[in-house]
């Protein structure tokens, strides 16, 4: 089956993890929103459309060309853009099972749920146990002033990396990840790919109780989640100030992480396209 992934901005967050990456291991295709048309999908058996989708003209043009089409919306919560396009879509890819049962119910259409997998591919292993710890948030901007509030109530160092240009070095240099956010479409539709990049460092982490998360990861075994900023900073503090705990939850969160490994997770795409 020849299938091509279709990226609204080529090289950025989902359309690398979501697009290129998961092509590379399909042996697929990779090409931006922009340049696609009817032209470029009638060369293929299935495209699938990253975060966002073409005019209806062109899915329009495309279905004519006899071809599937599939959405991968991922964090795109633009229900209306999404429904107006549903007649064309032959199946929608969630980032997790509740956004794709929101997914099927919305449009119609069926949708079937792929998790993301972690930057760690090379199966790289922080040091169990470091003292004093290093504390490290890894994420987007628009998240960075609170967490930073946050975590200097906190007696403990932390790192802030919002570029992700050396993500490797970044998660080797940690001992405890943490992120706070509070947004409600991204709390019941979000991937867990922030939390299994943790994990599969071996890195025990603190978090809000996103439903992705909560599919990968159990309170107490391999992460910890906190329901109020107070809790947040208490948990961060006890995870700190207990090196064992570090190291068992670190043991916990390697091994549970190699589910996310980008080989295990392409077969999860096998499976939904041959099944279209």
């Amino acid at each position: 089956m020849k299938v091509c992934f279709v990226c609204w901005r080529l090289g950025v967050g989902s359309a690398e993890v979501r697009g290129r990456q998961i092509a590379e291991r399909l042996g697929g295709d990779v090409v931006s929103l922009g340049e696609f048309s009817a032209d470029v999908a009638a060369g293929y058996d299935v495209v699938v459309y990253v975060k966002k989708l073409p005019k209806p003209a062109v899915m329009e043009a495309v279905r004519r060309r006899g071809v599937r089409q599939v959405a991968d919306p991922v964090d795109n919560y633009d229900w209306g853009h999404l429904r107006r396009r549903r007649e064309w879509i032959d199946a929608f890819i969630g980032s997790n099972l509740t956004h794709a049962v929101h997914l099927e119910r919305l449009t119609g259409r069926p949708a079937h749920a792929i998790p993301h997998h972690h930057c760690n591919r090379e199966g790289h292993r922080i040091p169990a146990g470091r003292t004093p710890p290093t504390l490290g948030f890894v994420g987007g901007r628009d998240y960075l002033p609170t967490n930073r509030r946050l975590v200097r109530r906190t007696r403990h160092a932390a790192v802030f990396d919002t570029a992700f240009r050396e993500l490797d070095r970044t998660y080797l240099g940690l001992d405890i990840g943490f992120a706070w956010r509070d947004e409600p479409e991204k709390n019941s539709f979000n991937s867990a790919l922030k939390l299994v990049n943790f994990m599969s460092y071996g890195i025990p982490s603190v978090l809000t109780p996103e439903t992705g998360y909560l599919e990968v990861a159990r309170h107490g075994e391999s992460c910890l989640f906190a329901q109020t900023k107070g809790e947040f900073v208490m948990l961060l503090d006890h995870l700190a100030e207990d090196a064992e705990l570090r190291r068992r939850m670190g043991e916990a969160a390697y091994e549970a992480a190699r589910a996310y490994h980008i080989d295990r997770v392409v077969e999860h795409y096998r499976t939904f396209l041959n099944e279209l």
